[in-house]
């Protein structure tokens, strides 16, 4: 048996809380930025074959994001559980938790294709897909679906790691993996000397072949003991009292994943009704926005770990601090980040796209919603003390209230009057409303309240 390699844990539950933040957060964030570098390598190859191609991928991703949410819910609480019992030096109650999500991933991907397939272009027509680019969309798609029972196993793996406090390890897979991928774009999208590009079919297939590639590596590393984790016959066990507390703690979050991916169809479809242009201006304008969000979305996931170990250890305190702490600096940080970005609208949309069009509405896009992203990442930040306190319930009510109450039916009545521009100015104001609820409820008094029941449950 291989030995565990558990330098790169971190132990939330001792030193300088921000130094844990620091050591938890880089190498996510690394790994974040790493796709953004990915999505914008991929936005140029694809802006390179032409605005169609651009606009097919903005419509895609909504739709996957949907299929992934149930997924991303269960790997989210089980990398909250997994930090607990990381916390508290269970580690045989890590592995049976890596396990049953391990399984549940793969059902829940082998029902998704299942389903899905039979319906997509169904689907996408309602999803209001323009004629031009109906065929591609479905291509990239059919692609990606197909493959998805492996190629998630590696983000079970990674979240996993990331639970008991390993973020590094993750980092160097993804990165590398990422890495390829932005390799093999130009080769299979544009295409190099006689080798033809096959267009947005030639990027699902770059996309597949590398996370095919990361997912023989997770399964390795869960069969060999790699990296501290190691899954056995008896893990895989079916435990009745671990699933119903996984589906308790991963339902919710799932629903708002769903929440969230419904909110982005609706949202695409509503852009889509303003043409082409506007849909890859869209597009484009989300793919750099991504360099805002995705520092968010590493702080929340460190928030988890964090706060997740310092309740298996007793320490509720350290662990309310550690989240206020962490929206601190991810909302100063990411505000910064996208003041820059609204400053320096157009030189960087015109590394994607020069179509005038596109230009025009993608510089007014970063320029209302930019300013504010800094609120959306104190709310993901937030989410992840959710998460490690076992209340997802609650985050995913305020998921749904500035998702569907405010956001889409701001989007559907501002551009009554406003035209396309009452798009991101909906966009704009949900994300400076939705940390406010949720920070106030943990602020005065459900916090304390809710790791007090937790310790003493």
């Amino acid at each position: 048996m291989a030995p565990a390699r558990l330098g790169t844990r971190v132990d939330c539950t001792r030193g300088s809380i921000v130094n844990s933040l620091i050591r938890l957060a880089w190498p996510i964030m690394t790994s974040n930025m790493a796709v953004v570098l990915y999505q914008v390598a991929n936005t140029f190859w694809l802006g390179s074959v032409g605005a169609n191609a651009v606009a097919s991928v903005a419509m895609a991703f909504p739709l996957l994001g949907f299929l992934w949410a149930v997924g991303d819910g269960i790997i989210m609480g089980g990398s909250a559980l997994v930090a607990k019992y990381a916390g508290s030096g269970d580690m045989k109650s890590v592995n049976k938790v890596a396990a049953h999500v391990a399984v549940l991933i793969f059902a829940y991907y082998v029902v998704v294709a299942l389903v899905v397939l039979p319906f997509l272009h169904e689907v996408l027509l309602l999803m209001g897909a323009p004629p031009e680019i109906l065929g591609d969309v479905f291509s990239f798609v059919r692609i990606l679906v197909l493959a998805m029972p492996l190629t998630e196993i590696f983000f079970v793996y990674s979240s996993m790691l990331q639970g008991t406090g390993d973020s590094i390890n993750p980092m160097k897979m993804w990165s590398m993996t990422l890495m390829l991928n932005m390799m093999l774009d130009p080769i299979l999208i544009v295409g190099v000397g006689s080798i033809g590009g096959y267009g947005l079919t030639g990027s699902a297939i770059a996309i597949v072949s590398c996370r095919l590639l990361l997912a023989s590596t997770a399964l390795v590393g869960f069969w060999r003991g790699y990296h501290g984790l190691q899954i056995t016959r008896r893990d895989l066990k079916f435990d009745p009292t671990l699933l119903r507390r996984l589906l308790r703690v991963s339902l919710p979050i799932s629903g708002e994943r769903l929440i969230l991916g419904m909110e982005q169809m609706v949202l695409v479809a509503i852009v889509a009704g303003f043409g082409t242009p506007v849909l890859a201006a869209y597009g484009v304008g989300q793919r750099v926005l991504s360099l805002a969000t995705m520092p968010g979305f590493a702080a929340g996931t460190a928030v988890t770990a964090l706060v997740g170990q310092n309740l298996g250890a007793g320490e509720s305190v350290r662990a309310e601090q550690g989240t206020w702490v962490s929206a601190a600096v991810a909302g100063v940080v990411l505000s910064i980040v996208g003041l820059v970005l609204a400053t320096a609208a157009e030189p960087i949309l015109s590394l994607f796209n020069r179509e005038a069009a596109v230009l025009q509405h993608g510089i007014q896009f970063l320029k209302i919603v930019g300013p504010t992203v800094g609120f959306a990442a104190v709310f993901i930040t937030l989410g992840g003390a959710y998460r490690a306190l076992e209340r997802t319930m609650p985050y995913m009510a305020w998921v749904l209230a500035s998702s569907w109450f405010l956001k889409i039916h701001l989007a559907l009545v501002l551009p009554l009057t406003l035209g396309v521009s009452g798009i991101w100015i909906a966009m704009a104001l949900t994300n400076m409303a939705a940390p406010i609820g949720a920070a106030l409820s943990l602020k005065f008094g459900l916090w304390r309240k809710l790791s007090s029941q937790l310790l003493h449950s």
